[in-house]
């Protein structure tokens, strides 16, 4: 049927095509076979359409109804088609080539084309996508899938993924093809297909299960790079499958030199990913190989922190090295490498490392000079990364929020909540960026979350912004309906924070979180009960009338304060010397029982007069924060001590010292004289972890600095005689450790008079839970202590009367350890509630 066939021309493969057609038809004819009819398997004689895959194969329909089908195509044309495609030096070639002669095309040329599309065109993607022969070239693939080889299968996937064409016909064809020929797929087949599906996103259970038991099959066939992009697909795509992960591991470590940077650290990525337990000989092993490598990609660092953090180990050394290499690549990081960077150093809190600290000033140099191209969320874990170290660079947030101001329209929820935690934990205000962030969370707080909510209102009242009415009516419509959603700190950071803003700005809110709170009060921690207790309080909810909530969230309170007085007065241990093990356990976990990290502003000042620790000279606020070294760091804390002691005949006298909380280990408890006790702040509490030590807090240096003088002293003079005083001042609410240390130092100098007070945080650190599973967006929530008024501290904070007094010698509550959570911690006290006078823990 001549009038069926394109016009003859001069080109040979033109007149290939018509030989190879009346070839064909000849062939048929002599076996008796019919020119037209449907598919094999159907009626001949019954209609067909012609479908555009058809036609992509070269099947075509004659005027009269008949039907070609072409034959196989020839090897020496299969060959001159693949010459055509690998001869061509770009991807604008190749399409040409498939617009010209894409019909002469079998699976072999169609899959080696997309191949070297995708080679030649991955850094412009967008533009092959939209070039108008790049369909045809899909058309091509779609029709030929069914034929594709295990080699072809690969290079098409690999190919597609590249370009990131997300055809999901082509997948599932691609995925049926593979699982009939999956035993044709060797180890560069089997990783390809699985790193293709994953970096497009497609799940597949059953593909990846096949995936799975073939590439154990021959997993000692698999070279690194296969290993590497296996098992980065699975981790991508959160494919769990231990036997496989097994086997993973153990073909690394059997050739653990012959890896390279990029694939060892794509290999750890992907455990931590998935949360396998390599166990400590792939940790050692790999810990070992990646000091000894030199040259890195800023990826591999970035992926090689972000493992470090997300596991919460504790390895100082490895994590300096790759500081040290980070610099040396500083200048070619993008702004997700110094993103990554900086979330992974302030997850694991490596303050006081010289190596961390040249890090984090040569990346502020970054941070500066390049925040208008960093993306929303690298933006927000750069600032929350600097919040939770305290890294004191003004220049930098403002950067980092000039930068957001302008992209604020593309933030997500939680993006924005982040930045506005790190500005607010920082005390930096920028009006712009409030305004742009109050216009974006007014149109999108339907899709926030609970503690989104909770975080952005505490943000505003943190930084005094309540110019806007109409975002705090829009955002208590919003809590109001999520209460039921909301965990106890939630409820308890939202009620601190509308007592700060005005309750009048929110109707209802109060009402509503008293509501929840009557109904989950057993889900109450001691933290959330003692914040909302003092925010109920703060905002004179229910001043006038009877509110039976209020009653036993006081009674709570109460309960604690009588639990403190008995461990810090007869419940106090002998000095580490003389106690017995059994004696410092018991003290250490009735206070880590009670859930506290402090009692709060208004409460410990009570406490320090029932323990003796509010006699002879208070420094002058003003005059301590004057004193060089003095810090408003949010994470520091500050110490400024003043003391006349005499021992015998030697006088210790000091006009005012500095102390200022360092980084210090588990370890050094053991070296400090007075009994210290982890409270559940900082790395999970397991061994291995390292995590923080309360030796390191700026009270207890300063104390203990004051009673190791005196020890020496009386050696040498030959007497206990102690007599004077002993005056601290701090930046904050000193935390339960610390009062305890301070009531052991009194009980040993009971002829010294100690004088402890503090001044209220500055920026709220005393606060609750900051952990981050991913660089995807740390999770914070947190609470601020607030200052009395004047007249408050005129009244001795005894507004609600005097309570009943506290009973000594009450044992202690069967709270289990903080700790054992999967958080690895307690949250923080809020600040106290005002009504306790003084002696109401007698």
């Amino acid at each position: 049927k001549r009038g069926s066939l394109p016009p003859l021309r001069s080109r040979h493969l033109e007149f290939g095509r018509l030989l190879r057609a009346l070839a064909a038809m000849a062939t048929l004819s002599t076996m008796g076979m019919p020119l037209y009819g449907g598919p094999h398997g159907t009626d001949p004689y019954e209609p067909y359409d012609i479908t555009e895959e058809d036609t992509v194969n070269g099947i075509v329909r004659a005027p009269d109804g008949f039907v070609y089908r072409p034959p196989a195509q020839s090897t020496q044309l299969r060959i001159d088609m693949q010459v055509s495609v690998t001869g061509c030096e770009t991807w604008q070639e190749v399409l040409a080539l498939v617009a010209r002669d894409g019909d002469l095309f079998d699976f072999r040329n169609t899959s080696t084309a997309v191949h070297r599309v995708a080679r030649y065109g991955q850094e412009e993607s967008h533009l092959v996508r939209e070039h108008p022969s790049f369909p045809r070239l899909l058309l091509l693939l779609r029709a030929k899938c069914k034929d594709l080889s295990a080699r072809s299968l690969s290079d098409a996937a690999w190919g597609l993924a590249k370009l990131q064409c997300r055809d999901e016909v082509i997948f599932g064809r691609i995925a049926a093809r593979a699982l009939q020929i999956r035993a044709d797929l060797d180890p560069q087949g089997l990783a390809l297909t699985a790193w293709a599906f994953a970096t497009i996103g497609r799940q597949d259970e059953e593909l990846f299960g096949v995936l799975a038991a073939e590439s154990r099959k021959r997993m000692k066939d698999f070279g690194p790079q296969n290993i590497a992009n296996l098992i980065w697909a699975t981790a991508t795509l959160g494919f769990r499958c231990d036997p496989l992960h097994a086997d993973v591991v153990a073909a690394t470590l059997r050739c653990l030199d012959d890896f390279a940077a990029q694939n060892l650290a794509m290999v750890n990525w992907a455990l931590t990913k998935l949360a396998y337990p390599a166990g400590d000989a792939w940790r050692s092993a790999y810990r070992q190989k990646m000091m000894q490598i030199k040259d890195y990609a800023p990826s591999e660092l970035a992926m090689m922190a972000w493992a470090l953090a997300t596991r919460g180990d504790y390895d100082p050394e490895l994590m300096a090295y790759i500081a040290r290499r980070s610099m040396e690549l500083m200048r070619t990081f993008t702004g997700q490498h110094v993103a990554t960077l900086v979330w992974a150093v302030a997850t694991v809190s490596y303050k006081d490392d010289p190596c961390i600290d040249e890090f984090l000033s040569m990346a502020l140099g970054a941070i500066i000079g390049r925040a208008h191209e960093f993306q929303p969320l690298n933006l927000a874990l750069i600032s929350w990364g600097l919040a939770k170290m305290s890294y004191q660079a003004e220049a930098a947030f403002q950067a980092l929020v000039e930068a957001a101001t302008v992209q604020i329209d593309d933030f997500v929820p939680q993006n924005l909540v982040q930045i506005m935690w790190a500005c607010a934990t920082c005390g930096y205000r920028n009006d712009p960026f409030l305004q742009g962030a109050s216009r974006v969370a007014k149109r999108r707080f339907r899709d926030f979350s609970s503690q989104h909510l909770s975080n952005f209102v505490w943000a505003c009242a943190r930084l005094g912004y309540k110019d806007d009415p109409e975002l705090m009516r829009c955002f208590c419509r919003e809590a109001n309906g999520k209460m039921h959603e909301g965990s106890p700190q939630h409820l308890s950071n939202i009620a601190w924070a509308v007592s700060q803003l005005g309750p009048e700005n929110f109707p209802g809110c109060l009402d509503a979180i008293v509501a929840e709170t009557a109904r989950r009060l057993t889900d109450f921690d001691s933290p959330s009960m003692m914040m909302l207790s003092d925010s109920l309080f703060d905002a004179k909810y229910a001043e006038g009338r009877d509110e039976p909530l209020l009653r036993v969230l006081q009674s709570r309170v109460f309960d604690m304060g009588r639990e403190l007085c008995s461990i810090f007065t007869a419940g106090l241990p002998p000095r580490r010397c003389l106690g017995s093990p059994a004696q410092i356990s018991e003290y250490q976990q009735r206070v880590r029982g009670l859930g506290l990290v402090t009692f709060g502003y208004e409460h410990t000042h009570n406490l320090f007069t029932e323990l003796s620790l509010a006699e002879g000279q208070r420094w002058d606020p003003a005059e301590a924060s004057a004193l060089p070294g003095w810090t408003r760091n949010a994470r520091r804390s500050t110490c400024a001590r003043r003391q006349d002691l005499s021992v015998g005949a030697e006088r210790l006298q000091d006009e005012g010292s500095i102390f200022t909380s360092a980084f210090a280990a588990a370890a050094e408890d053991s070296s400090c004289d007075f009994i210290v006790t982890w409270l559940g702040h900082g790395k999970a509490d397991a061994p291995t972890t390292g995590r923080a030590s309360r030796v390191g807090d700026a009270e207890c240096r300063a104390i203990m600095d004051a009673h190791a003088l005196i020890t020496k002293a009386c050696q040498e003079q030959g007497t206990t005689d102690v007599r004077g005083w002993i005056s601290l001042h701090t930046s904050g609410v000193p935390c339960l450790s610390c009062v305890g240390i301070a009531a052991q130092f009194k009980r040993c100098y009971p002829r010294v008079a100690f004088c402890f007070t503090f001044a209220p945080r500055e920026h709220g650190w005393d606060n609750p839970v900051e952990v981050s599973a991913a660089p995807t967006g740390p999770r914070v929530a947190v609470v601020t202590p607030r200052a009395p008024s004047a007249s408050e501290e005129a009244e001795g904070f005894s507004g609600m009367g005097r309570q009943p007094t506290y009973q000594q010698q009450r044992p202690p509550p069967s709270v289990s350890y903080p700790g054992d959570g999967a958080d690895g911690g307690c949250q923080v006290s809020a600040v106290g509630r005002a009504g306790l006078g003084p002696g109401a823990y007698h």
